[in-house]
């Protein structure tokens, strides 16, 4: 793939979002996918940033976004708290967390690809499709209804 040149500005993030806490299926939950995808598209719809891709893991978040009107620093903080908070209140129990999550910037169009296939191919990894087309919570078949 040809990028323009400047294609990297505004930064584009690679963000892994793993939850602690978590028995059995949350961001592939059509509930809880929800409530991330409503923030989600917030947020885009309000210009703080741009979903370039996406995987829902059962417990984990896999996004590439691009900066909008706030810097990664400014948003991602209050995005996970607000993720958080929600999934809280609806998850049995509580007791949910953020752990060992990371962030990576996208600085070429190399590095762009690598993180898209691996995007792609992440639940085939997992054992959870035989094929990136047959896992409903991906950027390929959008179930969660992200705005792309």
């Amino acid at each position: 793939m040809n990028y323009l040149p400047n294609a990297f500005d505004p930064p584009v993030w690679y963000l892994v979002m793993p939850l602690c806490g978590a028995t059995g299926e949350v961001f592939t939950g059509k509930r809880y996918a929800s409530i991330l995808a409503d923030r989600l598209n917030n947020d885009q719809q309000n210009a703080l940033i741009k979903v370039e891709d996406y995987t829902f893991l059962p417990a984990a978040v896999h996004l590439m976004v691009r900066e909008g009107a706030l810097s990664l620093n400014m948003w991602w903080p209050a995005f996970m708290d607000a993720i958080l908070e929600d999934l809280n209140k609806n998850w049995p129990g509580a007791g949910l967390s953020w752990c060992d999550f990371t962030s990576e910037r996208i600085a070429d169009a190399k590095a762009f690809e690598h993180r898209a296939y691996e995007l792609l191919y992440l639940p085939v990894w997992k054992g959870l499709a035989t094929a990136p087309e047959g896992y409903a919570y991906n950027s390929v078949n959008n179930r969660a209804n992200i705005d792309l």
